[in-house]
């Protein structure tokens, strides 16, 4: 009979570590906040959970971020290097927040995206269309983002 000390005890599984980012108001600095996920997670389930936590905006409410509109919904899908995240809800209606604080919006998408390996291209799409803006916006979306289209 085996000595219940010498059974290895379980571990627990580590929660890894992923960040999300928002975007000050007023500037195109970014925000790094780090989150943990369940290991399980991985490829669009985790690209989707990561999108899910940029809408619902940092865990402390804050006036000092860019966040989407309240209402704001998006799945994302994977191919290859790249990332397609198709926003609906309320800013697939009208985008009332300046052109500034829009494009912080898709600056804080593309490095929340492509934080994760191995993708390095967002596609952003509409209630499933490619649109050349959101209704209402400036910023050209009907091309992939990359890190490179933020760049100064």
């Amino acid at each position: 009979m085996a000595a219940a000390a010498c059974t290895p005890k379980p571990q627990s599984p580590v929660q890894p570590e992923v960040n999300v980012y928002f975007c000050k108001v007023g500037s195109d600095a970014l925000v790094p906040t780090p989150f943990s996920v369940d290991k399980s997670l991985v490829g669009s389930r985790l690209e989707n959970a990561l999108v899910a936590q940029l809408l619902a905006g940092p865990a402390v409410p804050t006036s000092t971020v860019v966040q989407f509109p309240a209402g704001t919904t998006a799945t994302v899908d994977l191919e290859g290097d790249l990332a397609t995240v198709d926003l609906n809800g309320s800013i697939a209606k009208a985008y009332r927040g300046g052109a500034s604080d829009e494009i912080g919006l898709f600056k804080s998408l593309t490095y929340t995206v492509t934080s994760v390996g191995g993708i390095a291209r967002v596609q952003v799409t509409i209630a499933g269309r490619k649109v050349p803006t959101l209704p209402g916006g400036e910023f050209e979306i009907d091309e992939p983002l990359t890190r490179e289209t933020f760049a100064q």
